[in-house]
């Protein structure tokens, strides 16, 4: 068919100068009779000039003509013939290969016989388009797929046929890559799942694509079972056995055979691998396959299970804590990251599974109150670190959160003592104008060394250096500190940042404390500062102590704030918290007076006036549109919640305001509801009896619905995790 095609093309272009031939003749005839007819002369001479000249022009114009028209045609037969040289040095790598030809729509042109052979088709026109027979995935998905993996890996596969010009008439100007490992994977009739790619062919501005179909299935296969079959590293630690067995009459060896038994056969139900290798603390692998299972139940065949034994006359429940990563890293790496994950369900208040995998971190569990873990020697080892480093810098600031409370107050205060006994120079960042610091400080500030300690953020910033310590208190979330652009400062200037909270880790951070210490089950950042001044003091008596009458009646006001008046969250720790404080001066009667409600506050507490009980009771709702005193309404927000609570048959309530176009939710329990767990579905955190948030550009309305859909959800979950039981 080719050799007709140049056959007809040589004819083609033979006419036209067999036809300029014949014209030559007749005018030479012409010319022969005008010169015998005419007579001689010189007009006959002109004419013949005149008649030469002519013709010669024209043959050479016509000679021209069809040279250019010749040299055209054979650039049209070097680009043909480029591309067939094209296609057959990219078939000669995909021998068998099935593919099809078709157009920008997708409309398909033609296929080749491995294709004819799994589309059952009766000829190579296939008459269709690449979505017909490739389940739903059209030709600019398989594009697509291309280009996004050319983004991030290697090129989509592309043969443009171009012409550059030259000495040597038209020379190729590109070749085919290498074949991309990336594209569509599609499903054909014959069952098999296929790498679909797409290369581009263009000629002459018009654009086909090559449509490449690679049998997967066999790697697909193994690739699956092989992520099925990726260990996932866990490490288990009971949470609270130890203690419990030291407070109740239960007999530690008992207790932990039961546990020890679940664990076993939880790991054989896993296919896994467990081993003790500490006291009350496991390392366990088996399959991503099972770590799926378990995440659609929430880990309940195990958390359940544990949580089922339970000790003493009162039935406190044993809890485990779990840590997992499934990483794409090495063993040792993944080893390392479940550890991190373990680290991060304990400081939420254990009784949960962490789980890690490349795209972040879930939580499992969490439904019971933190219990009291830490002893005089955990309290004595971070004490003695963090002086250590407070002694190693330059100079030491101090914030907490924004909106300051007496337990950011009392903390922040109690640190910065630490910083006095290091002796280098201490600054609190602090909201001067805010009403429940003046309130706390307004005897302390006229004493040495505090007329000078309190400074605002701005000020901060300029006391940033390379030796800088930060040390933050009663918040872990750098969203919600006192002044971020510090903390950023910091963080960039000299690394150094270090974390004391007793609210549940809401993430992980982008950076390495220097310390972290977090203990959801303490019941303020008051009660853990305490305990390090404790172990730090050295004064055997009230007057040569470390910590003044002063400081310590306000560290107490932090005590007795996020206890309700030790009536909520209260264990063995904060009462002897509360001693060495009374030890050393504190005055109840006055911290008490930092509580005091004035006018404005009982008319903010007075707007509340929307109420709703839901769960059959369990949880309240009140809400207000606020009175615009700012401050004054939040703390309004908190103690309706607290006085919602008091509700019989109420376990857990929440209090909304609205302020300036921003709703604050403050959320308090029993310890049967973990508000916790609720608010963080609106974007906020805090502990299992306590929690807030703040909802931006919505209207109170919504956001007491959203605060019902985060309720209804959390019950649902609870009722999918004992339905899966």
């Amino acid at each position: 068919m080719l050799k007709q095609s140049e056959n007809r093309q040589r004819t083609g272009s033979a006419i036209p100068m067999i036809v300029l031939l014949l014209l030559g003749l007749l005018f030479f005839g012409v010319f022969a009779l005008v010169t015998h007819i005419a007579p001689e002369g010189a007009i006959t001479t002109k004419i013949t000039l005149i008649f030469l000249g002519a013709y010669l022009l024209f043959s050479l114009t016509a000679g021209l003509f069809f040279l250019l028209k010749e040299r055209k045609q054979r650039r049209e037969e070097i680009i043909f013939e480029t591309l067939n040289t094209k296609m057959h040095n990219m078939f000669k790598y995909a021998v068998g290969l099935p593919y099809a030809i078709a157009d920008e729509q997708g409309r398909v042109r033609v296929v080749n016989s491995a294709l004819q052979i799994i589309l059952d088709a009766e000829d190579p026109f296939y008459r269709g388009s690449i979505v017909d027979f490739c389940g739903g995935v059209s030709l600019q998905d398989i594009i697509r797929v291309g280009q996004k993996g050319a983004d991030h890996r290697t090129p989509l596969g592309k043969l443009t046929i171009t012409t550059v010009e030259s000495d040597n008439d038209a020379i190729p100007a590109d070749t085919l890559p290498e074949s991309s490992i990336d594209g569509a994977v599609v499903r054909l009739p014959d069952g098999g799942r296929y790498v679909a790619r797409a290369y581009e062919m263009r000629l002459n501005d018009r654009t086909n694509y090559l449509v490449t179909f690679t049998d997967a299935s066999e790697l697909l296969d193994l690739r699956e079972k092989m992520e099925r079959d990726m260990p996932a590293v866990a490490y288990i630690d009971v949470d609270n056995l130890e203690e419990l067995t030291q407070y109740t009459h239960a007999n530690y060896r008992d207790a932990s055979r039961k546990v020890d038994d679940i664990l076993i056969s939880f790991a054989a139900d896993m296919n896994g691998f467990l081993r003790e290798y500490e006291r009350d603390r496991y390392i366990m692998l088996f399959s991503q396959e099972k770590l799926r299972l378990c995440e659609e139940d929430r880990f309940s065949a195990l958390l359940d299970r544990i949580r089922d034994i339970r000790l003493g006359e009162y039935g406190i429940p044993v809890t485990v804590s779990v840590g997992i990563s499934l990483d794409d890293c090495s063993m040792a790496e993944r080893a390392k990251e479940a550890s991190s994950a373990l680290d991060m369900a304990l400081q939420r208040g254990g009784d949960q599974v962490a789980v890690r995998r490349p795209e972040g971190i879930r939580y499992y569990g969490g439904q019971t109150r933190p219990f009291q873990r830490r002893t005089k020697v955990q309290s004595r080892v971070v004490a003695s670190y963090l002086l250590t480093k407070i002694s190693e810098a330059d100079n030491l600031l101090i914030m907490g959160h924004k909106n300051p409370d007496f337990d950011s107050i009392g903390s922040s205060i109690g640190i910065a003592q630490l910083g006095l006994l290091a002796g280098i120079p201490t600054r609190i960042i602090m909201d001067l104008d805010n009403p429940n610091f003046r309130i706390a400080t307004e005897r302390l500030i006229t004493t040495s060394p505090y007329r000078e300690m309190f400074i605002s953020g701005h000020k901060g910033l300029d006391l940033v250096r390379s030796g800088t310590l930060l040390i933050i208190t009663d918040a872990n979330n750098l969203r919600i500190i006192e002044s971020r652009e510090v903390a950023d400062s910091v963080r960039q200037v000299s690394g150094k940042i270090a974390i004391i909270d007793h609210h549940r880790q809401a993430g992980e951070y982008d950076f390495e404390p220097v310390v972290n210490y977090i203990d959801a089950s303490a019941s303020s950042a008051s009660e853990l500062v305490t305990e390090m001044l404790e172990q730090s003091d050295t004064g055997s008596d009230g007057d040569n102590s470390l910590v003044s009458d002063e400081v310590a009646s306000i560290i107490l006001s932090g005590i007795m704030l996020d206890t309700n008046g030790f009536t909520r969250n209260t264990g063995s720790r904060t009462l002897d918290a509360a001693r060495y404080l009374f030890g050393r001066g504190a005055n109840a009667e006055y911290a008490h007076t930092f509580f005091n409600q004035d006018y404005t506050d009982y008319v903010s507490e007075r707007s509340f006036s929307g109420c709703t009980l839901l769960h059959d009771g369990k949880v309240g709702l009140t809400w207000s549109q606020g009175t615009g005193r700012g401050a004054d309404d939040r703390v309004a927000a908190a103690k309706e919640a607290d006085r919602l609570l008091l509700v019989k048959g109420v376990h857990a309530s929440f209090s909304l305001v609205l302020i300036d176009n921003v709703v604050h939710i403050s959320g308090r329990s029993d310890g049967s509801i973990n508000v916790q767990l609720i608010l963080e579905r609106l974007g906020g955190g805090g502990r299992f009896d306590s929690a807030g948030t703040a909802l931006s550009g919505v209207s109170l309305e919504a956001a007491v619905e959203d605060l019902k859909n985060a309720i209804n959800a959390y019950f649902e979950e609870l009722e999918d995790t004992h339905r899966g039981t």
